[in-house]
């Protein structure tokens, strides 16, 4: 019964569980060390956060305007993971987040490699089994395709005006 796959997302009910269990113990102390590995890892990342500017690492890493994009950022992968039952639902929800980064020229390769990191961290600060990391991959490549069937859509109708 939970290896059935639900059709709107590619997933299945264990794996969306697996994610719904690991996400809730997902603090956001834990979502700011990310971003600082994010940033460590992929520096070229960071330039998008404009409000980090002339922050330091030290800085950074207790900065309350990286806390604050934190929370963020939790509110937003909650909303998603909430949602995996209403792809309707979770697809505008994408899309709202994807129209955000893209006024800010944000393309697809950036999620991907972020999507990529946050399962290695995932498995770096919890205690999880590969079919709970496997269940992040398969739900992070969810995301990021409507993010790139959005962006294209995006791109589409600004060259076109």
């Amino acid at each position: 019964m939970g290896d059935i796959v639900d059709p709107g997302t590619g997933l299945t009910e264990r794996q969306k569980t697996a994610v719904r269990e690991s996400w809730a113990k997902m603090g956001k102390d834990n979502i700011v060390e990310f971003y600082f590995r994010l940033f460590t890892t992929f520096p070229h990342i960071r330039a998008y956060f404009k409000t980090l500017d002339g922050l330091d690492q030290d800085a950074l890493k207790i900065s309350p305007k990286l806390r604050a994009h934190a929370i963020n950022f939790r509110h937003g992968v909650s909303s998603f993971i909430d949602n995996l039952d209403d792809i309707e639902c979770l697809v505008i929800l994408i899309q709202k987040v994807t129209e955000n980064h893209f006024r800010r020229n944000i393309k697809p390769k950036p999620f991907e490699e972020a999507f990529s990191l946050f399962t290695t961290f995932v498995g770096d600060v919890q205690e999880v089994d590969e079919f709970t990391l496997n269940a992040w991959k398969a739900t992070l490549a969810t995301v990021l395709s409507v993010i790139t069937e959005h962006m294209k859509t995006l791109e589409e109708q600004t060259d076109g005006h």
